[in-house]
């Protein structure tokens, strides 16, 4: 009986998985933090179609991350936040402009402020949670520029790890 149990697990776990791949495959958006409890950082940070180019529109943009924090979800508290801060560096390769302007600096905040749990998946090995947010954005600091992802988040407690895949939904200025 528990070897059917911890198999049906694996299959629907598997099934989910598998269903979040066919539909976030090419996300716009992913984000991978790592050591989650203790001293969130970052891992990866990819942002592709419109959004990136609209974002990074010369093609030629570093990352800085400069802060980030997470909260997990708790016994009356069933969403997961974070909230990452990071500079984007535009490399400049003109040779009109001086010195001082060939490094631009913008600073950007991405947040998620109530991610809402959907789906747990906890025994001996593995207590994952799997959360959906349609309102996780990017934002410019300098003129309140702001991209919206419809994303779901996925809560390793036992790796300490969580993953933000989103697809675009909307861009707004404020």
């Amino acid at each position: 009986m528990k070897f059917n149990i911890h198999l049906g697990i694996l299959v629907s776990g598997l099934f989910f998985t598998i269903s979040i791949n066919m539909v976030f495959g090419d996300s716009d958006f992913v984000l991978e933090l790592k050591n989650v409890n203790k001293d969130p950082s970052i891992s990866k940070l990819e942002i592709d179609g419109e959004s990136f180019q609209q974002i990074c529109p010369m093609d030629k943009c570093e990352l800085e991350f400069t802060d980030s924090s997470f909260t997990p979800p708790g016994p009356y508290n069933m969403t997961i936040a974070h909230t990452i801060e990071f500079n984007l560096k535009y490399n400049i390769t003109n040779a009109n402009v001086d010195s001082m302007e060939k490094e631009y600096l913008e600073k950007f905040s991405e947040n998620m402020s109530a991610c809402i749990i959907y789906d747990i998946i906890k025994d001996k090995e593995r207590e994952i949670y799997f959360c959906n947010d349609r309102t996780n954005s990017i934002s410019r600091n300098s003129d309140s520029k702001s991209w919206y992802y419809d994303s779901i988040g996925i809560y390793d407690v036992i790796k300490n790890t969580y993953t933000v895949k989103g697809d675009l939904i909307d861009s707004s200025i404020y």
